[in-house]
């Protein structure tokens, strides 16, 4: 259907490829799209990205002469869906020697003689266009973005390459994702308008809205607003394809404004190609350099809003042209209140006006001393005060970045681009003052508690909304304040601008971890700007907003985020942007925090500011964790010769992100780490044995963890049959989990030394209540259907206990209990515990107060240890929730455990979650089994008809059909329409541990196929999850509390299928 897999991109070494023609290859399953059909933030393109394009023998050849010209240390990887070069760059060195000539003609000659390593024509290079010729400041290297043109349209989300050449015409490094020589297919035969109406019909079904033309702006047809929250922008492009692309229309829609989304339709037939969310959720004047009552930057001073080298004609326009006399308004910002949800005419806006330029206004904190309330006067008392600090704010970032390179040829935001600096100018950045104070408050909050950055092209002004923030029960229990005075907040949005605009040549943050990393670019700016300015010591996020000192609006302060390469996924949340960008934000300010220890505070703090930015532009387009990665790498190479190569590798296999990590592309949530640094001589070799305390067997199997969270982490190493392993590593302390059936998880903290091997014997001491330890869940009294109670003693965190859902909240009802009956009795010394969610399962809903007692004989029983687990406001995390040990007063010997959850984290919440309860102590010996695979469960049938409108073919409404839509209703089977145009097949017992794959294949019934697509559903029939891409067949993780699964046909007729649930072991 037209709900398209993620796209990115797989880095293949060049020299690594078999030989062959052009073909495809298999790969396995992709990452599940947890709830695809009612993700709105989810990136749907369907280019099926299940099967990779493989490069041509004739590709592999020229490649492997470009990689031989370019010297020793050059690295070319290969992009997945187009089979054609991703990357290339040399370590320590450049691509070629210096050449003669402007940046872009160098650069289109270069990639002219090496057009066949790019499946590409000499006529294709020619007609390549310049999307932005950008100069790094300092260095004179032109940053030369080209686009590739089919019958004059330009490609989007595609068909991109980017040529680095430095001030002595060597080209430093290539990023981009072309696709071979091909041609347009389709036709133009719908126009803008009715474009713009397909999408609109589909993203805000309902609303009847008229079309109405109102001009162009940086080459877009503009159409007024209507119904909706503001303009919306259409243009003809190309949508690049394996073989060629497809003739298509690129419309900006803008529903709120929060809700905006980049959605690339044929132009043919309107079906949608792609959809990406565009918003990002997070004179003088007296302003708060940090926030009001910090140690530093707390106080209200006085700035002036002058000129500055960066904004030479200041940041207030003194003419007060726009007919409202001296305000917020000037060449790089506009702000204003935004009380509503639609954006209004900058002259209509509610705005401070001070007609001697002197913004002089005091902040009475109203928001906070009416507790909230909603009616004037509140929070607009404070209007004058917060748009001058967000207007102060917004300027002074501008200003930051363009010094760092975020100039007019970059994309950045300004009204007018000086002559000759490049950029489309007509774009400041709208600061939204109070956005959705009067409509955003009970019962929907949707204007409480967050922020936002909204950014679109070149020449077309972003916004970003600040928000009041105020304690929800049960969902963000923090403070009254007002996110206008938040420095780290206002910063994190704007830099969403700058990523958005500046990465890959901008609009390239498409996968996965790209959009990790655009939060994680917004936390470490905002940083390192406090840090460099004296205001903080503390790397914390959002303090202000939250009340939080110690974490701010993050997992962790910075300092001691302990996260890698391989958690990716690891959060509560399981895969999402905020949490996993907390990784990236972490190597990030590793990297800073090393170079400061280098070159001390100000020059350190500069270099990490240049190579963070000017990698940007260079890094590939929908970048992976390791694309930026390299970017950086090039960076350094580029603007410091070199001189930091050896220590951001470091920094980088620290984390995980070392030079043997793999990931398939940017959207794999289960890269493959690695610690090595590419210098052997850096690297020592942590050399393991595992084996069961108490019988000395080797211990098969066991997944090695360098980390401090194991549910949903990629392992490092699992062990050999005799219980060994062994990972090159750079020299440093590593936190080491090892995860093993029967053992459950235990923490080692290890060290390894350069050019030494560190040898180790860890000793497991078996998990006494382990069903694979020969324990028996001997009864539960309430559990859901898809989340049972043996759930919380298979040794793992990923899987998790749920009672079933009560009429009441839980803490209101009987504390609910799950009895084991050990294998044999033991003593027990202590008690471990992991308070994790299902993913998606709601953080609230998750373990507070728990009671164990135990028994010789399951009648009689005493308690041996009552716990808790608290959590810092304004809400439940990771760290919180993750394993806590928790020790007997005494040993106690039993033969039976009981475990109570006493109560859960919200008042509100009707359900408790456990993840995992382990016991530890001695037992004589024991040697735990893991368990046997679970037999393939299969189901099969026939299909009568296809239902394009079931499932919603822009993957956006979750509207089933009609045998999904009766099963969903009754929420029984049988199902009286079962083959109608779906199929529901119940799942065994235990198959929604998230440790399940699943797969659909259809025969073929007609010339024309099928497409099958997959619907996963709870015990209470709500939706858990989806797969459901342009591929005729899916194959997936079926995702935890899974119970049934509903078989769709998309498109087809009397099609045969069989499904297979199987252990993915």
């Amino acid at each position: 259907m037209a709900v398209g897999g993620l796209l990115s991109a797989v880095a293949l070494v060049a020299a690594g490829l078999p030989a062959g023609a052009a073909a495809v290859e298999a790969s396995p399953h992709l990452p599940l799209l947890d709830g695809a059909t009612d993700n709105l933030d989810a990136v749907l393109d369907v280019r099926d990205v299940t099967r990779a394009v493989r490069p041509t023998t004739a590709q592999r050849d020229a490649a492997a002469a470009l990689v031989a010209a370019s010297g020793d240390g050059a690295r070319l990887t290969w992009d997945r869906r187009f089979g054609t070069p991703r990357s290339l760059r040399r370590d320590g060195g450049y691509l070629t020697s210096p050449r003669t000539g402007e940046a872009a003609d160098v650069a289109r000659a270069w990639l002219t003689e090496h057009a066949d390593a790019f499946r590409l024509t000499d006529a294709d290079i020619a007609a390549l266009t310049v999307a932005r010729d950008h100069a790094l400041p300092g260095t004179g290297t032109h940053v030369v973005t080209f686009v590739q043109t089919f019958d004059g349209k330009p490609a989007v989300r595609g068909g991109r390459m980017t040529v680095a050449v430095t001030k002595a015409g060597e080209i430093a490094s290539y990023a981009g994702d072309p696709v071979g020589h091909g041609d347009l297919t389709g036709s133009y035969a719908l126009s803008a308008g009715e474009a713009l109406t397909k999408v609109s019909g589909a993203l805000a079904p309902g609303v009847l809205s008229a079309v109405k033309q109102l001009g162009t702006r940086a080459g877009y047809t503009v159409f007024d607003r209507g119904a909706f929250a503001g303009p919306s922008y259409v243009k003809q492009v190309a949508f690049p394809t394996k073989d060629g692309a497809r003739a298509a229309y690129r419309v900006q829609f803008v529903k709120a404004l929060d809700e905006a989304w980049d959605v690339v339709v044929d132009a043919s037939s309107g079906a949608v190609l792609y959809r990406a969310s565009l918003a990002a959720h997070d004179a003088s004047g007296t302003v708060y350099e940090n926030y009001p009552g910090a140690p530093s930057g707390g106080q209200p001073v006085s700035r002036s809003f002058g000129p500055t080298a960066q904004s030479p004609k200041g940041w207030v326009d003194p003419t007060g042209v726009v007919g409202t006399g001296v305000t917020t308004i000037g060449n790089n910002a506009s702000t204003y209140a935004n009380y509503s949800n639609f954006l209004v005419p900058a002259d209509q806006a509610p705005r401070p006006v001070a007609p001697t330029g002197q913004f002089d206004y005091v902040y009475k904190n109203r928001w906070a001393a009416t507790k909230g309330s909603a009616l004037p006067p509140s929070y607009v008392e404070d209007l004058n005060s917060a748009a001058t600090n967000l207007f102060y704010q917004h300027n002074r970032i501008h200003d930051e970045l363009y010094g760092f390179g975020f100039t007019e040829s970059a994309g950045n935001f300004q009204v007018t681009d000086g002559a000759g600096t490049g950029g489309q100018g007509g774009d400041p950045i709208l600061g939204l003052v109070h956005a959705g104070a009067a409509s955003g408050g009970a019962p929907t909050y949707t204007g409480r508690d967050n922020a936002y950055m909204l950014t679109l092209d070149d020449g077309i002004p972003p916004w970003s909304g600040m928000f009041l923030w105020e304690p929800i029960d049960d969902a963000f229990e923090g403070p009254f304040s007002d996110g206008n005075f938040d420095a780290s907040v206002v910063e994190h949005e704007y830099v969403h601008g700058l990523s958005n605009r500046y990465v890959a040549g901008g609009s390239a943050l498409g996968s996965q971890q790209a959009g990790s990393m655009g939060e994680g670019w917004g936390d470490w700016y905002g940083l390192n700007h406090l840090f460099t300015a004296g205001l903080t010591t503390k790397a914390v996020v959002g303090q202000y907003v939250t009340g939080n000192a110690a974490r701010g609006i993050r997992n962790y302060d910075y300092d001691q985020n302990p996260t890698g390469f391989g958690d990716i996924g690891y959060d509560v949340t399981g895969p999402e942007v905020h949490a996993d960008g907390e990784i990236w934000t972490t190597m990030l300010w590793n990297l800073r925090k090393r170079l400061v220890a280098k070159y001390g505070a100000a020059k350190g703090a500069e270099v990490a500011a240049r190579l963070v930015t000017d990698a940007m532009p260079l890094t590939a387009p929908d970048p992976s964790f390791l694309d930026a990665r390299d970017g950086i790498l090039a960076a350094d190479v580029d603007r410091y010769h070199g001189d930091d190569t050896d220590l951001i590798w470091s920094v980088f296999a620290s984390r995980g992100a070392g030079a043997s990590a793999v990931t398939q592309t940017g959207d794999d949530t289960d890269p493959v780490p690695a610690f090595d640094h590419p210098a052997a001589v850096r690297n020592g070799t942590l050399s393991l044995k595992v084996v069961n305390a108490t019988t000395g067997a080797a211990v098969s199997g066991a997944k090695v963890i360098i980390g401090r969270y194991e549910a949903r982490v990629t392992p490092a190493a699992r062990t050999s049959s005799t219980g060994g392993a062994a990972l090159r590593m750079v020299a440093g302390s590593y936190p080491v989990l090892v995860q093993a059936p029967g053992f459950g998880v235990q923490s080692f903290t290890l060290a390894v030394s350069a050019g030494k091997t560190t040898a180790k014997t860890l000793r497991l001491a078996p998990n006494l209540l382990s069903t694979a330890s020969g324990a028996k869940v001997v009864s539960t009294s309430s559990q859901d259907d898809g989340l049972p109670g043996t759930f919380a003693f298979d040794d793992t965190a990923a899987s998790v206990w749920r009672t079933a859902t009560s009429s009441t909240p839980y803490n209101a009802g009987p504390d609910q209990r799950v009895t084991v009956k050990l294998a044999k009795p033991a003593t027990i010394d202590r008690i471990q515990v992991s308070a994790f969610p299902n993913v998606g399962g709601g953080r609230f809903a998750t373990l507070k107060d728990f009671t164990v007692q135990v028994s010789d004989d399951g009648v009689l029983w005493r308690t041996v240890r009552t716990g808790a687990f608290g959590y810092q406001a304004p809400r439940p995390t990771a760290p919180d929730l993750n394993y806590r040990t928790f020790t007997l007063s005494s040993p106690v010997k039993a033969a039976y455990v009981r475990f109570f959850a006493d109560s859960v984290q919200g008042d509100t919440s009707t359900a408790a979650q456990v993840a995992e309860i382990q016991a530890f102590g001695s037992s004589g010996a024991l040697t735990p089994t893991a368990p046997a695979p679970d037999a393939p469960f299969t189901d099969s049938g026939t299909i009568v008809t296809g239902n394009p409108a079931a499932g919603d073919p822009t993957g956006l409404q979750n509207v089933f059909g009609v045998t999904g839509a009766e099963f969903t209703t009754t929420c029984a089977l049988p199902v009286s329409s079962q083959g109608a145009d779906g199929w529901v097949s119940k799942l065994p017992a235990g198959f929604g541990d998230g440790q399940h794959t699943v797969s659909v294949t259809g025969g073929e019934s007609t010339p024309a196929g099928h497409d099958l697509d997959l619907y996963f559903l709870g015990s209470d029939c709500s939706l858990k999850g989806s797969a459901a891409t342009a591929a005729a067949d899916e194959s997936t993780v079926v995702p935890g509390g899974t119970a049934y699964v509903l078989t769709q046909l998309y498109t087809g007729a009397n099609v045969p299928f069989t499904l297979t649930a199987r252990d993915a072991g």
